[in-house]
């Protein structure tokens, strides 16, 4: 019995490590959640960057020879969406994570 416990014990504890230490993408929707609360978007403002995070998301599927076009059109497009006060902490937010990293495996 007591080796089953242990045999068990070993077995949880393994793969515990490796849901820990599994490395995955954040969904467009994180991302986008990120982006808000960075800049202190409201909902609706929130629910424009996951539209526009998922639009980027599918064109660099199409391409991902093109990321940095498409990561530059992405941005470009919020920027049109944010007022003056919100793209300015979008530019500081980007300084410290750059799109192109964002959806990165974290």
């Amino acid at each position: 019995m007591k080796i089953k416990s242990t045999l068990l014990a070993l077995v949880l504890s393994f793969s515990l490590l490796g849901v820990s230490t599994a490395q995955t993408t954040p969904s467009a929707s994180a991302v986008a959640r990120e982006i808000a609360n960075a800049l202190k978007l409201n909902e609706a403002e929130y629910l424009k960057v996951t539209k526009l995070e998922n639009a980027r998301r599918e064109e660099l599927k199409r391409d991902k020879s093109n990321e940095a076009a498409i990561n530059e059109k992405f941005t470009a497009a919020l920027l049109q969406t944010l007022n003056a006060d919100q793209q300015k902490a979008f530019h500081a937010f980007v300084k410290e994570n750059p799109i192109s990293q964002l959806a990165k495996t974290k």
